[in-house]
């Protein structure tokens, strides 16, 4: 999708190309994209603002005016093709127009919505690469007469991995049924897989790097261009910051608009520029956030669903009294906004696996399926005790003094502590 340019990339709604439409239906395109994925293609799709509103335009190469410019030279992704595009004057017959003349912005969103699902099913199957190539090399190499393999902090390595890869599996693969079962909007889930996805995968390469000790190190190792390719996705489509922020204000705006005395403030605006608000926001976190029950979890699950039943009620507890405190400045209160965001998205995994592991036993028995059962477990036990920190730290932060600290190094330009006598 050719969305970003020099200053429109998360906030998509600004976008400066422009599409001038002409008395015969046609368009006059002028612009600049940049960072375009596969920009060599013979066939391209752009965004651009029009007198109708955002506008997608199918472009071809050979168009007079439109000039794919210098391959960009990346740290990773080298077959991605990433490249600058330019359109000077460049006619699009009426019939290039994807969609409706104003369904851009929509479409652009959807489409981002899709790739986001894309990017998190990617990170299951890149983690259980690196979950192979980390157990081959510890279970191989040997120090101090016994394998890398039979040591505490290369298991907890291991162990953290596969636990949290079961929990982002379940998450995919409950929002990619979603999808294929007809659900019209899955904004917020597929913003909650994108960043749980991408961020795993880059601590688990993290992770990996580390046990594959110097020979990682070499430019020319596997897991030399592991780091260099994943370093980009909690970047790409959406970078994960703006879509905490998406995340936490469209939960925020479904409790002011389910509370009456909360309904006078429209908290639209502030997520407009990240996805296609009126379609989705009502009903959507009662659906995956603050379900008022979970649907039936096989009878050896009941502590770990119990305890999602308890926290949901607590998210929207505290979410409510975030608004009443803040107002419509809670849109600003990006730390605070950080947290349920966090605790949305753990809980929604919880939801996931609880999901996935009871579908499990039904099919297999519990004895069968003893390791999921442990793992699934241990995974939600840990989310549950992320989302009880997340909502601890609403009340008990160090926000002020973060901030005071932050506002002194930009004063500053820089760490410069007072020196000592």
């Amino acid at each position: 999708m050719r969305l970003t340019e020099a200053n429109a990339g998360s906030d998509a709604s600004h976008l400066e190309s422009w599409a001038q439409r002409q008395p015969d239906g046609s368009y006059v395109l002028n612009g600049e994209k940049r960072w375009i994925g596969n920009g060599s293609k013979d066939v391209l799709c752009t965004f651009a603002g029009s007198d109708q509103g955002h506008i997608a335009l199918i472009l071809e190469r050979g168009m007079e005016g439109f000039e794919a410019a210098e391959r960009y030279d990346t740290l990773g992704l080298q077959g991605n093709d990433l490249r600058r595009l330019r359109f000077r004057d460049v006619r699009i017959p009426k019939d290039n127009v994807l969609g409706e003349p104003g369904d851009g912005f929509k479409i652009a969103m959807h489409t981002l919505n899709s790739g986001r699902i894309s990017l998190a099913t990617g990170a299951v199957g890149g983690a259980k690469r690196l979950i192979a190539m980390a157990i081959e090399h510890t279970s191989e190499r040997k120090q101090f007469g016994r394998p890398l393999a039979d040591f505490e902090l290369v298991e907890d390595k291991i162990g953290w991995m596969v636990s949290y890869l079961y929990g982002l599996e379940a998450m995919t693969y409950l929002t990619t049924g979603l999808v294929d079962a007809g659900v019209r909007d899955y904004a917020v889930e597929s913003a909650m897989v994108k960043v749980a996805g991408s961020e795993y995968l880059w601590y688990s390469t993290n992770r990996v790097f580390q046990l594959l000790g110097g020979a990682a190190y070499m430019a020319d190792s596997p897991i030399a261009k592991i780091l260099r390719d994943t370093r980009i996705l909690p970047i790409f489509e959406g970078a994960n910051d703006v879509l905490r922020a998406f995340i936490a204000l469209s939960g925020l705006k479904t409790v002011a608009d389910e509370v009456p005395d909360l309904r006078r403030l429209n908290l639209t605006d502030p997520i407009r520029t990240i996805g296609t608000v009126a379609e989705y926001v009502v009903g959507r976190i009662t659906r995956t956030v603050r379900p008022h029950k979970l649907d039936p979890v096989h009878p050896t699950l009941h502590a770990p669903a119990g305890a999602v039943a308890d926290q949901t009620a607590r998210l929207r507890a505290t979410t409510e009294k975030l608004l009443r405190i803040h107002g419509r400045e809670v849109e600003q209160r990006q730390r605070q906004q950080k947290r349920i965001a966090h605790a949305a998205t753990d809980i929604y995994a919880q939801i996931a696996t609880l999901s996935r592991t009871t579908a499990l036993f039904e099919d297999q028995g519990v004895e069968a399926s003893g390791q999921e059962r442990y793992i699934a477990t241990s995974f939600c036990e840990r989310a549950a005790k992320r989302v009880d920190n997340q909502l601890d730290r609403v009340d008990d932060n160090d926000d002020k003094r973060l901030h005071f600290i932050a506002r002194l190094a930009y004063n500053r330009a820089g760490y410069t502590p007072g020196r000592s006598s």
